[in-house]
């Protein structure tokens, strides 16, 4: 037996008592979840590729100090039926002209390293590079000691123009700071 329908007075009694459960939330998509298992495990395994993980790990050796500081590699382009590749290489900004005019000694060093014909060309990015260039550090030179100090002075006692005594007493303290690191 069918029961009968509940009023319309039921029926809003019915809707303002019983409360209904929210839709649970969608759960995130899995590349959000399993992107930084994959990035971790391309860190670690970068150094085994195919010659792009060596390359970054070598590069101021393979394109020298002047060149690695403008460029960094980012991968290298497979040739086709066993042809050699291109090698992607990721340029800071105007220096891409500069880097494109020594493609093809770069070319020869980056062959020496990985082994003959594997690249041959080079396919230039200008964009920033993911590790910023390295600043160089200088060594401060040690102050004079007291004996190379007074030595100096007394060598100046004859000069009697003091602005000319004191850049000569200036000029003689660069130079034997200079001497002193090189020693």
């Amino acid at each position: 037996m069918k029961r009968p329908l509940p009023s319309l007075e039921d029926s809003l009694r019915i809707l303002r008592t019983t409360r209904t459960k929210r839709m649970p939330k969608a759960p995130p998509p899995v590349t959000r979840q399993v992107q930084p298992l994959l990035k971790s495990l391309q860190a670690r395994f970068e150094q085994m590729d195919d010659g792009s993980g060596k390359l970054k790990n070598r590069w101021t050796e393979i394109a020298g100090e002047s060149l690695a500081r403008l460029c960094e590699p980012v991968r290298i382009i497979k040739g086709r039926a066993h042809g050699a590749g291109a090698l992607e290489i990721r340029v800071m900004g105007a220096y891409a002209p500069l880097v494109q005019h020594q493609s093809a000694t770069l070319i020869d060093r980056i062959n020496l390293f990985l082994g003959a014909k594997t690249i041959d060309k080079l396919r230039i990015i200008q964009g920033p590079l993911t590790q910023p260039p390295k600043k160089q550090q200088y060594a401060r030179p040690k102050p004079l000691s007291a004996q190379e100090e007074l030595a100096l002075q007394q060598s100046l006692s004859d000069v009697d123009d003091d602005k000319l005594k004191k850049s000569l007493l200036q000029l003689g303290r660069s130079i034997l700071k200079r001497e002193n690191m090189k020693r």
